[in-house]
This record gives structure tokens, sequence and C-alpha cells, in this order.
């Protein structure tokens, strides 16, 4: 008898388990007609299909479509299915699979283009054959290369104006992290003026801590709808400027909020693509103890005659620290007692009030992206950081809701309306109106100061190259994925008839230049009232 080894033993063991291995894997894998397989899905050809259906019943009831093991998104009035795909591989790549039975792909050429397909929202027929049944089906599948949230709530109903019991799934193939992540969650409608559009913005606040497209970790997002957004570009834009140049201010309390996209599907319907934003908060900004975190909503002034909060909670929301008092609300009643009173009567105590490198980079920043709806308080974080040396409080901002920016404003005071005019490229009154009011009681020191930053910031993050390049990669994104035009699809009634994504490269291109001699001697045109800021077009066509 011939001995054998145990090291041999192993050997032998292990290369007839691979062999078995690879056998069950053919065993199991869909019959094709020569032709490949996607997914894990062979192609058949018409004449294969007929075969295969031979003697089968057509059904409406389909198994459940998986990719990679977890659920798949569908949109119940296309009926049509969705599955993510990773844009950079340049392939098909997953694995899908039925709940019963097996799937066929009907041959497509475009599989022979996944960059082409993808960006084309192309739909592909799948077919899906239950023997032991003897039925068939059809599944349209469409890939698309932006990650995927589902949601679907208890009721079933969509989301609404209070909070549900909710579950959210989101499929992500393009960011470093986990490809399928799921939570239990409660979510409702948010925000003021833009719950009355018909694509609505939400708040979801997960049962755990989760880190999402390559995000923080964190239990509280924001879903940001984007409808009164044209080209789907300016928040995203507005907030990756702000952060780049928050980040070379000596500043550690300003840097701003993350958005990243995404297509939502909720309650099996397809919404679009949403802004999957991080909440600005304690965390985002590094506060610490004896810090305060605002949030503006509005205009109110401090009133004396209130003593619990000066009546700023009517437009205020105090975000940090989560017990509050009246004290709680002394650093922005200071704050606006300065600066929105018709004139500074004291500047040294306004500058030593203020985080001057903060002021300068916001000011700078509201002028260069016009900021029609940032600049006078509302949708601003206002964080008074205190000053262990001083014992006071000093003021940053932060800015938030940044659609009206970039050449685009409102169109007749109609607030669903966010048009582009080519004439605020050389916009002269949009400043910032704390450092406003200090520049009319010191223009040299502040001119001074603007003008150096600002060539500074030129160098290389308020680049032209810099700022088109920033443009380039999440236009091509968006286009790429296909997700842009799904968007504008469903939401047809708020189109793109307005919209040409040239105009925002012509408003950076012409800022850029008018400001580069604005800042030598700034001035201020007359500010036109609401409505009759009317927009043309016309110059950006």
């Amino acid at each position: 008898m011939i001995k054998i080894s145990r090291q041999r033993k192993l050997f032998a063991i292990a290369v007839l388990s691979v062999a078995l291995g690879v056998l069950i894997r053919w065993d199991n894998m869909p019959e094709n007609t020569g032709g490949g397989g996607y997914l894990t899905v062979g192609v058949c050809d018409s004449g294969r299909l007929r075969t295969l259906l031979s003697g089968l019943e057509e059904t409406s009831e389909r198994p459940a479509l998986s990719f990679n093991g977890h659920g798949t998104a569908y949109d119940a009035v296309s009926d049509r299915y969705f599955v993510t795909q990773n844009m950079e591989n340049g392939v098909w790549d997953g694995v899908l699979t039925a709940s019963a039975g097996e799937l066929y792909w009907q041959e497509d050429a475009c599989f022979g283009d996944c960059a082409g397909a993808i960006a084309e929202g192309h739909s592909f027929l799948l077919y899906g054959i239950d023997r032991k049944k003897g039925t068939w089906c059809t599944y349209d599948v469409v890939f698309t290369g932006m990650p995927v949230m589902t949601i679907e709530t208890a009721s079933g109903a969509g989301i609404g104006d209070e909070a549900q019991n909710a579950k959210v799934q989101v499929s992500d193939m393009k960011f470093t992290g986990k490809e399928y992540q799921s939570a239990d969650c409660q979510a409702a409608v948010r925000g003021n003026s833009s719950r009355r559009f018909p694509k609505q913005s939400y708040k979801l606040e997960l049962d755990r801590k989760m880190s999402l497209l390559g995000m923080r970790r964190d239990d509280d997002w924001i879903l940001t709808a984007l409808y009164d957004d044209d080209g789907l570009i300016h928040n995203k834009f507005a907030y990756d400027v702000w952060r780049a140049i928050a980040s070379d201010n000596a500043d550690p309390k300003d840097g701003g909020t993350t958005m990243e996209y995404v297509e939502l599907f909720a309650d099996n319907v397809y919404m679009g693509v949403y802004g999957l934003t991080e909440r600005i908060d304690a965390k985002e900004l590094s506060l610490e103890k004896n810090d305060v975190l605002y949030k503006c909503r509005g205009f109110a002034l401090p009133d004396e005659s209130i003593p619990e909060d000066f009546g700023l909670s009517i437009d205020y929301d105090i975000k940090y620290p989560k017990t509050v008092n009246r004290a709680t609300w002394l650093p922005i009643k200071e704050y606006l007692d300065i600066f929105a009173a018709d004139e500074i009567e004291d500047y040294d105590a306004a500058r030593t009030l203020l985080n001057m490198e903060n002021a300068i980079d916001y000011n700078i920043f509201v002028i260069l992206t016009r900021a029609c709806d940032n600049y006078t308080r509302k949708n601003t974080f206002f964080v008074a950081a205190y000053d262990r040396q001083t014992g006071r409080h000093v003021i940053s901002k932060v800015p938030w809701d940044c659609n009206a920016t970039w050449g685009d404003g409102l169109y007749k005071g109609n607030l669903d309306r966010k048009l582009y005019n080519a004439g605020w490229a050389y916009c002269a009154y949009v400043w910032s109106e704390d450092v406003k009011q200090m520049y009319r009681c010191r223009q040299d020191e502040i001119q001074e100061l603007t003008l150096a930053r600002w060539r500074q910031l030129r160098e290389d993050i308020l680049s032209k190259d810099r700022l088109y390049g920033m443009l380039d990669e999440d236009f091509a994104y968006l286009h790429a994925s296909g997700a842009y035009d799904r968007n504008y699809v469903r939401w047809e009634e708020h189109g793109r008839e307005h919209w040409q994504d040239a105009y925002i490269y012509e408003y950076v291109e012409n800022r850029l230049d008018f400001l580069d001699a604005y800042f030598e001697a700034p001035y201020f045109d007359e500010e036109p009232l609401a409505e009759e800021e009317e927009n043309d077009v016309s110059g950006g066509r």
C-alpha cells in the first residue's frame, strides 16, 4: 500500500474542494447562448428565450430581485428596478439574483458599452423563470452610477410632516466603506418655505450612527431636495468652496457642512437626485464647553422687554448647548446690538467681537457667490466661541442653504424659481452685513484686509482652474451616472428649459475677473427691491 503523507492528503483535499466548488458554481450558473453573462446572469438571444419560455405561463407576480444579497430599488411609477454600479471600474459588477427561479438577460448590444448604458439610463430586459411554478416574468432594469437610498415608511404612504417609523437602506459602490447599509429610522419633511415644493427635503434620525457616502458617522442626516437648485450644483459647489476657504484660515470652528449626491426612492417611488447633507452641529464644528451655536432663520432684533431670550427665539435656534438660559442668548444679542444698528458706534468693540479671519473670509465668500439669501444673517450659523483669556465670546459665521448663489436668485419674487442672471457677475451690493458696517467706519483697514486675503485665495483655492475643476468633476458625475437626466424627467414641471450647465462657468469666470478689479477700490451699488430682481437669462445663452 502506498502511504500518502498528511501534507499531501491535505493538498489533495484542498484541490478536490476547489474543483468541486467550481463545478457546483458552474452547475448553478444560468444557461446562455455562449455570449457570456453579466452580474452572474446569462444572456440569451430571442431564439433561446423562446425555447426557455415554451410551455410556461407569464405571471405578473415577480420574485424579489436582490443585488449582492440585498433588495434592489424599485420605482412603481415606471415599473423599473435600479441597480447601482461603480463607474470607475468601467465593467458590470456584482451579483443579481431572484428569490425564486432563474434569471436571463435578453441579448442587448448596450451590454458592450457599460459607461454609455449607465449615462443614458438604458433599460435592460431581464427574464425570470420559475420552473417549479411553470411561470415566467420580466423586469426592466436600469443601472445607475450614483449611490441609491431607499426609504420604506411604516404607513407606506410616503414621508409626511410628522415623523414616522421607517427603514432606510443605502447601496453605495462609489465611496470607500460598506457597499450596503440599513437602519431603522424616523423620517419627516423638513424646511420652511421649501415645504410647499412638490419635491421636499427630509430629515432622518437613524437608530444608530453610520458613515454614509464617505461622510462622518452620525445618526442625524438631512436629505436636501435641490428642487430650487437648477443644475443641482449651487448648494454643493458653494459648500465645497466654503470648506476650502475655511480650511485655509486659523479659525478651527467654521468648517461648514458636506453634501454628497444620492438617488432617493421612497415607498417604491423614484424621488430624484438629493443632496445627503451632514448637519452643522457641535461635532461638525468642533465646539467646546461654553461655546454656543445659533441658526438664524430670519431678522428678529433684541427686545429688552423679553428677559428670557430677548425675543430672539422667534428667528434663532440654539443648536448647542442643550441647556439654554438667558446667558446663552447674550453673545448673539451683543452681536445684533452692534451690527444690526444703523451704524457702528464703537469700532474697536465691534472688531474684538468678530473672529476677523472668519469675517473677511465669509464676506469674500458672500461677494464671490453673490449669496443673496445669506448676507443679511438669514441662512447663517453663528458660532460664539468662548475665549478663555478674555472671558468673552467671539463670533464666526458658517453658510447654510446656498441655492441662491453663483448667479442664481429670485425670479420676480417667486421663491420656487431660482434663475440665472448673467448680469449678477457684476453685482456690487451683496456684502456680509457686519463687514459692510465695519468698512463704512474704517474703509482703508477693511479694504486692505480684504484685498490681501483675496489675492492669497486667488493663487490657488479661488483660481479659475481649481473652481472649474470642481465643477467639471461634479457635472461629469451627475451626467455620467444617468441621474441628472432622470431627476429632470421626474420633475419635468421644474425642468431645464431655463438652465444650461455653461451658465455657472460663465458666472465664475466673469465674477473672478470683476472682483480682481473691484477689491482694489470697492463701492456699493444701490440694492434693488426683491420684486425688482427680475432675471434676464439672455446673457448666458
